[in-house]
């Protein structure tokens, strides 16, 4: 149950993104801004801070007028039904425009999602944009009323009156919208119609209870009761503002409560399927039936089939893996005769050379598997689609770790190339291979994460054809010259330890562990990475 509430929640993540992006404003903060983007914001927070200046001195007058007049309490009942008012259009202008009018929906759906989800999904979207709304209203009544009355009983009244004012004014017209789009999808037509009378009416018997409520003319002493009954924030309202400060707060579980009321309710009404049908009565996207996978196995087969289905990736990135590890038995073939390749056959099997063999193989298996473009290339590979791997329910820093684990997986295949080749050409023995795979493994785990942590800080993503991404990016030339660099550390601390004697069990304990080591600092690097 947690797992889909998570799932819920970043489909709900990925929605705002969708809808709220707000002329991408968030990804010009990460690029280097030019004088038009600067003086653009600077222009819209001056605006912002005028209409808060006057909206604090309106809202200053305002009390000042009431607390004369001797009721100062009547500046959070307004305060509150305005905001509610606000909301109430606001909600109902996002419930038509996300459900009705954007084309997300239909894709959506496309995907191994309950509608439910997506609804629930939908519902979060609306009542997050009504909490920064409500958070722009609200928070200069606090401020003001806070500083007039001297006490902290108004900053929890508030707290508490925000936090379930976007449920108790989004419910009913979610409910209305969820059964207008029921009753839409059996009928096969008019989905916008049904849900915009269905809004229509509601806002209209609203407003006609209210005024029949209060039509009766009383005397001119009873026109602040009058005025208490026709300015009601929400039900209960008189009945919450009497609460005591700590069940004040205590309602504020209302707001996880409704999160709940939304999912079920999505889950009663549209059921187990839902469909978006045109004006001939057909469905216009139909969905695809899905295997149920992990979000690891998805990412990870995305990753195969978008670099084997491309052939210039093949070429580039395998050229370094595959045909490497041939060229030290092709060199040995023509440099030396039949004898002389038995007598290096000879020495390998030898106990007194056998580990001076281990490290020589190591030598050639690290520095091969630091030629690697693939991991240093990965983010890169994306290109215009970069946008994709933002906005999916799937985060960056979990997605470096996949793209590792793939260039990783093909590393291994040249691992395991070369080890044959160290088997049946040179004669080591099968422990001597298995030390060798095991240390050359890590070292292939370390090149390969510092590879995707380096293209993850700076990708190059425009490029006119897929080569440029490889061949004509810093990010691999960077990679490939750290890589080298740490191996050839790594060779002088193991010819420096052979010099003074250590054994063979120690200088392999040396190596894993010191390898292991910057393995988690690396992964710690692309953990911290800020999305």
């Amino acid at each position: 149950m947690m797992y889909r509430w998570i799932k819920v929640f970043q489909l709900s993540k990925t929605i705002r993104k969708i809808h709220f992006s707000f002329l991408n404003f968030r990804y010009k903060l990460k690029e280097r801004p030019d004088t038009y983007v600067i003086v653009l914001t600077c222009f819209v927070l001056s605006m912002i801070g005028v209409f808060y200046y006057y909206y604090f001195q309106m809202l200053g007058q305002l009390y000042d007028g009431l607390s004369e007049l001797g009721l100062g309490d009547l500046f959070c009942r307004l305060a509150l039904f305005a905001a509610a008012m606000i909301l109430s259009i606001v909600s109902a202008f996002l419930l038509i425009n996300i459900f009705c009018f954007s084309k997300d929906i239909e894709h959506l759906l496309l995907f191994p999602v309950r509608p439910c989800d997506i609804f629930t999904g939908k519902y979060i979207t609306v009542i997050m944009f009504c909490y920064g709304i409500e958070l722009l209203l609200l928070l200069p009544a606090c401020i003001i009323q806070t500083q007039y009355m001297g006490d902290s009983s108004a900053v929890i009244t508030y707290i508490s009156a925000a936090a379930i004012l976007p449920h108790i004014v989004v419910f009913p017209l979610a409910v209305l919208v969820t059964i207008c789009l029921k009753i839409a999808m059996l009928l096969k037509c008019m989905r916008i119609m049904l849900a915009v009378t269905g809004i229509m009416v509601y806002f209209a018997g609203s407003l006609i209870g209210v005024l029949l409520s209060n039509g009766q003319t009383g005397a001119e002493r009873d026109l602040l009761n009058r005025v208490h009954d026709l300015i009601v924030p929400f039900p209960f309202y008189n009945s919450y503002i009497r609460f005591h400060p700590g069940l004040k707060l205590f309602c504020i579980i209302l707001a996880a409560v409704f999160i709940g009321v939304y999912y079920y309710l999505s889950h009663l009404v549209i059921g187990e399927k839902y469909a978006i049908y045109d004006k001939e009565g057909r469905i216009r996207l139909k969905a695809v039936k899905y295997n149920s996978s992990s979000k690891l196995r998805s990412y990870f087969k995305k990753e195969y089939q978008t670099f084997f289905r491309n052939p210039v990736y093949v070429i580039n990135g395998l050229f370094g893996i595959f045909i490497t590890p041939f060229l030290l038995p092709l060199s040995f073939r023509i440099s030396a005769d039949a004898e002389n390749i038995e007598q290096i056959r000879a020495l390998v099997s030898a106990s007194e050379f056998s580990f001076y063999a281990v490290l020589f193989a190591l030598a050639v298996i690290v520095l091969t598997s630091a030629i690697n473009v693939v991991a240093s290339s990965s983010f890169s590979r994306e290109g215009a689609s970069f946008w994709i791997m933002k906005i999916i329910p799937y985060s960056l820093k979990r997605q470096a770790f996949v793209k590792a684990l793939f260039s990783t997986s093909i590393s291994i295949m040249g691992i395991i190339i070369n080890c044959l080749i160290f088997k049946v050409y040179f004669n080591y023995s099968f422990i001597q291979i298995g030390i060798i795979s095991f240390v050359g493994i890590l070292f292939a785990v370390l090149w390969n994460l510092i590879g995707v942590f380096i293209d993850m800080k700076r990708p190059k993503l425009e490029w006119t054809n897929e080569a440029e991404a490889i061949k004509q990016n810093v990010n691999v030339v960077f990679s490939i010259l750290l890589c080298i660099a740490i191996s050839i550390g790594y060779f002088f601390a193991a010819a420096k330890m052979l010099q003074n004697g250590f054994a063979a069990g120690g200088i392999i304990t040396f190596l894993s562990c010191s390898v292991c080591i910057l393995i988690l600092l690396v992964c710690k690097g692309i953990a911290s990475h800020q999305e």
